[in-house]
């Protein structure tokens, strides 16, 4: 009787919880308008033939292997993105692993020892990417946004022949009824709505500062968009976040195959843009 009446609550909870989904789902917020960025070939040329650093983790490295995808659709030969620890002079195109995840303060330290330290002297770009670990539920988003502000704002002034280009924080998926179920017994994605609150609340930081500046990789814009320009939308304690779109994703926060391309050619249209303005 006592594994029978378990089975009945744990069906009773599971049965729950897959209809607040359902409602959830069919009550969607709507979120602000976006359609992905496309890029020109000329603004893929002048990305080609100058000097950038792009700074990440490993959605970073999910961006990358989408570059020679975009530089195909247009009919030209991808340029290879080199281990800044394996470059030399004749390499354009750098990038590292830098920091720790979850240390985005660390990261934003790295990422100007490394400029100041003599390399920013060589570069025509830059760009300084947290990944979806940095900020999580409990983060001290002004302050961070503050540090991240501060730090680009003193680089590009202190190298005004860099563009330093900002970015957004990318995202996870929603949570199924499954992974919420996994959840509650420690298992699966340990990141939830809430986690996706915070990073809009920090992205909405960045976005009012860097919008219609040329200086904007809006990572978590693309990743929350899909092919026909719906916003993967929720609402967490009466605050709207966005979510990254199921159908480019691997896991709760890696970009798959199809994700990959669509990311990449909107930093490489950031990229484009930042260095022909």
């Amino acid at each position: 009787m006592r594994k029978g009446a378990l089975f009945a609550v744990a069906a009773i909870s599971a049965a729950a919880v897959v209809t607040g989904f359902v409602l959830l789902r069919s009550d969607r917020p709507e979120g602000a308008s976006y359609t992905h960025p496309t890029t020109t070939m000329d603004e893929l040329a002048e990305v080609a033939q100058s000097r950038v650093l792009f700074a990440h983790q490993s959605v970073g490295r999910n961006i990358l292997t989408g570059v020679p995808s975009v530089y195909a659709d247009h009919g030209l030969p991808a340029p290879e993105f080199v281990e800044l620890a394996e470059a030399d002079d004749s390499d354009n195109l750098l990038h590292l692993q830098i920091g720790t995840n979850g240390d985005p303060l660390g990261k934003i330290e790295a990422f100007d020892t490394l400029l100041r330290n003599g390399l920013a002297e060589s570069l025509d770009a830059a760009v300084l990417k947290f990944c979806y670990e940095d900020v999580p539920a409990g983060t001290n988003v002004h302050g961070l946004f503050t540090t991240y502000q501060h730090t680009l704002a003193a680089l590009q002034r202190d190298f005004p022949n860099v563009e330093i280009v900002a970015a957004t924080v990318p995202l996870n998926t929603d949570r199924t009824p499954v992974g919420t179920v996994k959840s509650w017994l420690g298992r699966g994605s340990k990141y939830g709505p809430k986690d996706n609150a915070v990073r809009e609340e920090f992205n909405a930081l960045i976005r009012a500062e860097y919008e219609g500046t040329h200086h904007l990789f809006d990572i978590a814009a693309i990743e929350s968009t899909t092919a026909s320009g719906e916003r993967i939308t929720g609402r967490h304690d009466d605050r709207l976040y966005y979510a990254l779109n199921s159908e480019f994703a691997s896991d709760s926060g890696h970009l798959n195959s199809t994700g990959a391309p669509v990311v990449a050619e909107g930093f490489l249209a950031a990229l484009g843009e930042s260095l022909s303005g």
